[in-house]
């Protein structure tokens, strides 16, 4: 009878828990919610909990992106950190086509198409790059329809001041030295990108860092390049430049101007190869 007793639930008189204290279930209950109200104050205390804790690592976050962006655009924009930030060219002149100095093709091709051009110049360097010349080459240079002859005009020098064009040009006259002319050219071109046609592309050490590139034997070309060796024979050309070329680029073909030379516009391939094609249709006597 008395284990009986001992097993009943206490009444709530005086024989319950003295005031202040609960029973083994409700201390229990107490602190598995003490537990999760924890738990719930840790996890609060690296978000919502915290904003100052969330500003601070979201503006971090922001921060390196940007960083990690802008590393990736310069890696990009410099050639993935060759020297100088030189970059390899997009557009290539075939290398089996046959080449003589600044002559590009067959030297017995039935017609001639000259070019007077400037490496630090925006308008040749769109025509060199937007497909108009490369066109050329493949409809008409590489069938040996005709041959591709290029001319130094220094315009921007003259236009802009400083002597980039004309360094630039006795680095490709260094280049031809070596048979790579149009290697030069189209390296040259692949670094002259710029709109405002800045001198700075075509440093001393910049068109080293090029030639480098663009696999030339700089054993030769360095003192070339440092001496100017060409610069008396590129400033005379000037004397045998046609007066319709009063801009670059500028476009012949067998001595017919391409295009308006009052316009000053550069010449689209339909306007050559519409030149040329009538040339082929009537060849030039040859003497007897």
């Amino acid at each position: 009878m008395t284990a009986k007793r001992r097993g009943k639930r206490p009444s709530s008189g005086s024989g319950g828990p003295p005031a202040g204290q609960q029973s083994p279930k409700k201390q229990g209950q107490s602190e598995r919610q003490r537990s999760r109200a924890l738990a719930r104050a840790g996890t609060r205390g690296s978000s919502a909990g915290d904003p100052g804790s969330l500003l601070l690592w979201s503006a971090v976050f922001i921060t390196l992106a940007i960083a990690v962006a802008a590393v990736t655009v310069f890696v990009s924009q410099s050639g993935g950190g060759s020297p100088g930030g030189v970059v390899a060219p997009s557009v290539v002149t075939p290398s089996d086509i046959a080449s003589s100095g600044r002559t590009l093709g067959n030297l017995g091709a039935p017609v001639t198409v000259d070019i007077y051009g400037d490496f630090r110049c925006s308008a040749c360097y769109r025509f060199a790059t937007d497909g108009t010349e490369k066109n050329l080459v493949a409809s008409y240079i590489a069938t040996g329809k005709a041959k591709l002859v290029w001319h130094d005009l220094l315009s921007i020098d003259k236009l802009r001041g400083g002597t980039a064009s004309r360094d630039a040009a006795n680095a490709a006259w260094c280049a031809a030295d070596q048979g790579k002319f149009w290697v030069m050219h189209d390296w040259l071109y692949a670094n002259d990108a710029s709109p405002t046609e800045d001198p700075s592309a075509f440093t001393l050490t910049r068109l080293s860092d090029i030639g480098k590139a663009a696999g030339l034997d700089m054993a030769k070309f360095q003192p070339c390049l440092n001496q100017g060796t060409h610069n008396d024979a590129i400033a005379g050309e000037a004397s045998t430049t046609p007066h319709d070329a009063t801009g670059t680029p500028s476009v012949f073909v067998n001595g017919k101007f391409v295009g308006d030379p009052s316009a000053n516009l550069v010449p689209s391939y339909d306007q050559i190869a519409a030149l040329i094609d009538t040339a082929l249709a009537s060849p030039t006597p040859k003497p007897s």
